[in-house]
């Protein structure tokens, strides 16, 4: 009987959630699962570039003016997942089955698995620490903005945050947006103001 109960409990959190969609670009801005974002000028946005950005978008940094072949905003057309630099901006969305019920336990889920929440090809060593967990919004959502230091696979110092907002939305499925900022210590300070760009750009939709 227990299991039954589990059962019908996953499938009725399951159908409440919608299934994730690609965002869709236009006249600078990015449009997803209940947000929208106007990107920085002269910022080539790749969409769907990996495990990172399935259902957003991924920025290398430093930015750089698209080239006319090579449109600012455009969907990856990589087979294989794929990370050029340790220096880049990451979005994606997830919906909550079940499994991520609030804010505090999405950001603890990834405190508690601070390795596994970055990619192998660019982290070095395992030593890897939560320098700082802070408030912060994500447009006008709650959020916590996590600060990681490790040193990647090139032996650099270098830093991660992590700004996590949990959406509860009024049709019952709830969306967590994820937006990282991943660079070295030495490029820090040029490539947080490019991030703290993409995180004034975010609004949420109705969509």
């Amino acid at each position: 009987m227990k299991l039954l109960i589990a059962v019908i409990f996953v499938v009725l959190v399951c159908s409440a959630a919608q299934p994730q969609s690609v965002p869709q670009l236009a006249d600078g801005k990015i449009t997803g699962t209940g947000f929208v974002i106007t990107v920085p000028p002269d910022t080539s946005v790749e969409i769907g570039a990996n495990s990172e950005s399935e259902h957003g978008f991924y920025i290398e940094l430093p930015t750089h003016a698209p080239s006319p072949d090579s449109p600012a905003l455009r969907r990856s057309t990589a087979t294989t997942e794929h990370i050029s630099s340790h220096r880049y901006i990451a979005f994606d969305t997830k919906w909550d089955i079940g499994d991520m019920p609030s804010l505090q336990a999405v950001v603890d889920n990834i405190a508690s698995n601070l390795l596994d929440n970055i990619p192998p090809r660019i982290v070095g060593s395992g030593d890897v620490t939560l320098d700082a967990n802070l408030p912060v919004r994500l447009g006008t959502l709650p959020a916590r903005r996590l600060v990681i230091k490790y040193r990647d696979s090139e032996k650099k110092p270098a830093i991660r945050q992590v700004i996590v907002a949990y959406n509860a939305r009024k049709d019952a499925s709830a969306i967590v947006y994820l937006l990282v900022l991943n660079t070295t210590q030495q490029n820090f300070q040029e490539d947080v103001t490019v991030f703290s760009k993409v995180l004034a750009g975010f609004k949420l939709t109705d969509q």
